[in-house]
Order: C-alpha cells, then structure tokens, then sequence
C-alpha cells in the first residue's frame, strides 16, 4: 500500500507543478528564475551550529536562488530519527548528511520514497565527472535496478579513506621511557605505564591512558589485529576466512578482541566515559593533557592546544597475539551509505523542484563548490599559497584561533564538513582537515602497507528490493542486540570468559534473524565472486 501511495502522489505531483512559474537553468547560476524553498533534515555533528547559519550555505542560497530550510538532528541521534522517518514516510524534500543505508535506499526506493538521481544525469555533470573516474564509487551507489538514488561522499585520496588511527604524546613516551607499541601486549604495558604517569602535575589520578569519540572507534582500530573486517569498512559485520564469509560479531575472532577491551575497561586503561563520550569531550580531554593516548582519524583534538607538538600518529597495526596484523579500515573511494537523497515530498511539489535539488547537489561536487564547501570564504577562511596542494592554504584565523578553539570548531561557522558524510569531494588539494596534514600524511604512509587485500563495494546490486529490505530490518535488529551485549561483555556485567555465556550471546542470534541475514549475504558474496 505505501509503495503505490508513494508512486501514486509522485505521479500526480509530476503532472501538476505547483512551480510552473519557476524555469530551471541547465547550467550556471541561478538555478532557478523564480525562488524555490526546500526543507533538509541535516546530520548535525557535536561542534558544529545551526546549518540555517553556516556562511557558505547562505551564500549560495543567494546565488542560486533555492532557499533550503534544515531541520538540525544531533549526529548522536541521526539513526533514530532517520529510521521514524523512513517508517512513517514522514520524509522532509531532502536528506542530507543523513548517510542512509544503501539497504535502506534499496527499501524504501522500491517503496516510491526516493527520486532517481540517475534520471537526471545531464544535471548533474560535476557528479558524474567523478562516476566516470571512480568507476566504484557509482557502484557503490548502484541498486539492483540499475539506477542511483544517493549521492555519495567521495574520497580520492588514501589519507582520506583511512579511517581512525591511535594518537600518542612523545613527550609522555619520552617520560614514560616507551618507544610505540607495535603489538598488544606492548600497548597493553604501555597504557598500564601511563596509568600511573601525573602529566599534568596536578596530583590528582586524573589522565586516561586511551580515550576515543567513542567505543566503536577503539574496537574497529583493533580490527585488525584480531582477524576481522578483512574486505573494508563498508563490509564491517562480515569477513573471509579460508574462502568462508563468516559474521564477525559471533566468531571467535571478535570475542578475542572484546577479551582485550574487557581488560583494559577493567583496569581503567580506557575512559570510563567511552560508551557515553562525543567528539566534543575527546577534545576537552586530549587538548587539556588528560588523555594521553587518543584514537581519531587526525590529530584534531590537540590541535591549536600545548600537546600539539609532541603528536605522532601511529605507522603500522598492532600485531595481535597470533599474528594477525591489518590495517582494516580502508574505505572505497565514495561512501556506500547516501549523503544527499530527494523524496517523493519534493516531487509532490513538481518537476522543477526535483531538477533545482538535483542541480544544487551537484554544485558540491564542482571545483568551485569544493573549494567552498571544504574550505570557506576566500580572504576569511582560507588564502592563495602557491606552495600548499591546490595552492590554496587556511588562513591564520583559523590555524590559530586566538580563542584557543581547533580548526574544526572555528572553519563549522562557515562549512558543513564537520562529522563527515558530506555529498562532496574530499580531496588532498582541498580538503584541508587534519588527515591531509603532514603528520598524518606520515601516519598513512606506513598504514598503506597493510591495507586489506580487497576492499569490496556494496553487495546489494545483487538483491532483490525485498532482500535487501529484509537485510535492513535484520540488520536493525542485530545492532541493537550486538550493542547491548557488547556493553556487558565490556564493563564485565557478563563474563567475556565464560563459554556457557559466550554460547548464550551466539545462540542469541538466532531470535534476530542472523540465519537469513547472512543467507542473503552469501548470495552478493557469492554473486560477487563468480564476476
């Protein structure tokens, strides 16, 4: 019934545009002769404001003549909104920022939700410019039905697609007597040693050996190191071993890592807080000396603060105790999930709303709209430098904010970067976060070495809408009950060690579908494989 209600109003929409006095230009400015409003909701990161303010948005608002009204939704919250969202068909004209499951494009598509971007290819010429260079980032957006309904955030640089990464402090190293860990056990002795360590002086047993954004940051650094998430990022749940897919959060490989994570919660080597922490407190306790070792895609946190010269990222994996030493976070060159989508409340309001929406994501995807999206306002946030990459560098005002606040914080008055998931281009000329800075840059260089022999684009062009329907409600379903008792094992509420329990868990799975789920995986595993 909501699959024909949806295609019902979208046809009745086409016909009767209730913008017929606006013309649409194909190319330049302005996209439209006649304003249009359009409403977003908008994945709202821990540092950044209300996206009605940001400066280039607004800027752009006046050259383009297409006003977007955003609906701000906290990033700690995106996954519930979206989800009551889809549900109940409740949808603003755009979700941007918003990183909907290629499952759930593939879902809520067959349902009529969704307006094929790929319809309007000749509007969209900057986005298919990098389609054509990056023949999987079009993959990773393409449902079974051959047509896009995302736009993706691409990555062209190995910087960029290499997720978070461990962060130490040379001078506690030095203090410390401690050169880098490269395995687990010396990190291990290595945190122990930086428990008892008073860095700032205060008498107080205040530091935290290792601290993150949050717990999922810590275990998928980890990865790695025990023998999972071997095909990407965009793969996370499953791996291959001996040529079998396997679900990783049941194996043994990943009960082995939370072993390690239930010891190192356990004795206070992890921060307390790391099941209820945010970017924003990462950086109140790595910029005021008291998380002496951090985990974060770049070194952001300290940055612009005194601990920002002793950084130094981490070069290689963790060896983990049999051996096992990846570097498993390596993403595809465009994100799987959709950073801009239109639905069916934009093409109930005609044609040429659907043709402007599609013409401003595309501007984003422009060297023009680069620059801005990424960089700013010329002369304010960033400058002419013939010898930075792209020849253009942030300015001082930013770099050093005489408030003493990062980057990140000041450039979100101006960008809508902050947090990720951008339907945009990340490139090493212009994006000028921390992963393009030179230390991180020395970081990936060694990373790069271990990266996973394959990196796979989505599975879900080879599922039917029902199948793919069906991985997403499973996939729900699974997440909530992984997450739960990850918790336990973790803080040690259950027994990590304790087969009988660890058997419950496992057994668990079966009342969450994961029989099914990993059936219909092993369909796109093995459709993929036979290519």
């Amino acid at each position: 019934m909501k699959k024909r209600l949806f295609a019902l109003v979208t046809v009745l929409a086409m016909l009767i545009s209730v913008s017929a006095l606006a013309e649409i230009n194909p190319e330049g400015l302005p996209i439209t002769t006649e304003p249009i409003v359009l409403t977003a909701a908008v994945s709202q990161s821990e540092i950044q404001g209300d996206f009605n303010e940001i400066v280039i948005l607004k800027d752009f608002e006046e050259a383009s003549g297409v006003d977007i009204q955003y609906q701000n939704i906290p990033s700690s919250d995106r996954k519930t909104q979206l989800s009551l969202m889809l549900a109940s068909g409740e949808v603003p004209d755009i979700l941007f920022k918003m990183s909907v499951s290629s499952t759930d494009q593939a879902k809520y598509a067959d349902e009529g939700m969704f307006v094929a971007l790929s319809d309007y290819e000749e509007l969209m010429p900057n986005l298919m410019r990098y389609f054509e260079e990056y023949p999987t980032a079009r993959q990773a957006v393409t449902q079974a039905d051959g047509k896009i309904y995302a736009a993706p955030y691409i990555l062209t640089g190995d910087a960029i697609r290499v997720g978070a990464k461990t962060w130490f402090n040379t001078d506690v190293l030095e203090k410390l007597g401690k050169t880098v860990p490269t395995t687990l056990d010396e990190l291990y002795d290595y945190l122990v040693a930086c428990k008892g360590l008073d860095y700032n002086g205060n008498g107080t047993a205040d530091e935290i050996p290792l601290t993150a954004a949050s717990i999922d940051v810590i275990e998928e650094v980890l990865a790695g190191s025990f023998g999972w998430e071997n095909r990407g990022s965009s793969h996370r749940d499953v791996f291959v071993k001996d040529g079998a897919l396997n679900y990783a959060y049941s194996s043994n490989e990943y009960r082995e890592e939370l072993k390690f994570l239930n010891k190192l919660y356990s004795e206070k080597l992890i921060d307390q807080d790391i099941f209820t922490m945010d970017y924003a407190q990462e950086i109140a306790k790595a910029s005021t000396g008291r998380a002496l070792t951090y985990m974060m895609v770049n070194n952001s946190p300290v940055s612009n603060s005194p601990y920002e010269q002793y950084t130094l990222g981490q070069k290689e994996p963790f060896t983990g105790a049999n051996g096992e030493k990846m570097w498993t976070i390596y993403s595809l060159p465009a994100s799987t999930s959709g950073q801009f989508m239109i639905t069916y409340k934009c093409a109930e309001k005609g044609e040429d709303y659907v043709k402007a929406a599609v013409r401003w994501m595309d501007h984003w995807y422009s060297d023009e709209g680069i620059i801005a999206y990424f960089m700013g306002v010329k002369g304010v946030t960033y400058e002419e430098d013939p010898n930075s990459p792209g020849g253009l560098k942030l300015t001082d005002a930013v770099l050093n904010s005489p408030d003493g606040r990062s980057f990140e914080q000041v450039l979100a008055e101006y960008v809508p970067w902050a947090g990720g998931a951008n339907p945009s281009v990340a490139s090493n000329e212009y994006f000028k976060g921390g992963e393009t800075w030179p230390v991180c840059l020395e970081a990936v260089a060694g990373l790069r070495n271990y990266f996973p022999e394959e990196v796979w684009a989505p599975f879900t062009r080879y599922y039917t809408a029902e199948e793919a329907s069906e991985l997403s409600s499973i996939k729900t379903e699974q997440e909530n009950y992984w997450k739960e008792w990850r918790g336990y094992f973790i803080t040690g509420q259950k027994d990590i060690n304790d087969d009988a329990t660890w058997a419950e868990y496992v057994d668990g799975y079966k009342g969450v579908n994961n029989d099914r789920y990993m059936e219909i995986y092993q369909k796109g595993f093995a459709a993929y494989s036979a290519e």
